[in-house]
């Protein structure tokens, strides 16, 4: 399996979209459609990327599109991913996110002496993200051949 790319919502796209590039060492590209959208674009050959929406759009399964809604955004979401990067370690990502009066934490997933480290951040103070800079990737890959996944 591979995620090629996620949407994340955003009151202000162009700020967060900056700020992830920053984090990932991406570069920031307009999509047209849906207008006012952003690609996080990594440029590795999987076209892995992150996809920042106005944080007013919602789908409308009956028109099979985007619109703009006077909706606001779901309290306490679980939806999140999990994204490393080469291009910064942990202490940069808990910098970027206190410069820009985002909440960031480092936080380990499992028991002590397993599991692994990740940063859990919340853009914009709403929407959840863990990031794992370059020195947590070998801890989360190595976490799971130990689960039964490959090697």
């Amino acid at each position: 399996m591979r995620i090629h790319h996620f949407t994340v919502p955003a009151h202000d796209p162009a700020r967060v979209a900056s700020v992830l590039a920053e984090i990932l060492g991406a570069r920031v590209v307009p999509l047209p459609h849906p207008q006012g959208t952003l690609l996080v674009f990594a440029g590795d050959r999987d076209g892995s990327a992150i996809e920042v929406w106005p944080a007013n759009l919602r789908v409308d399964p009956a028109a099979r599109d985007l619109a703009p809604r006077d909706l606001p955004l779901p309290e306490a979401w679980p939806h999140h991913a999990f994204v490393t990067s080469e291009a910064c370690d942990t202490e940069t990502i808990l910098a970027v996110f206190a410069r820009e009066g985002w909440h960031a934490e480092r936080v380990h997933n499992g028991p002590p002496g397993a599991g692994f480290s990740l940063v859990r951040g919340f853009i914009e103070n709403h929407t959840g993200i863990e990031l794992g800079g370059s020195d947590m990737r070998a801890e989360y890959e190595g976490f799971f051949p130990k689960m039964g996944g490959a090697a």
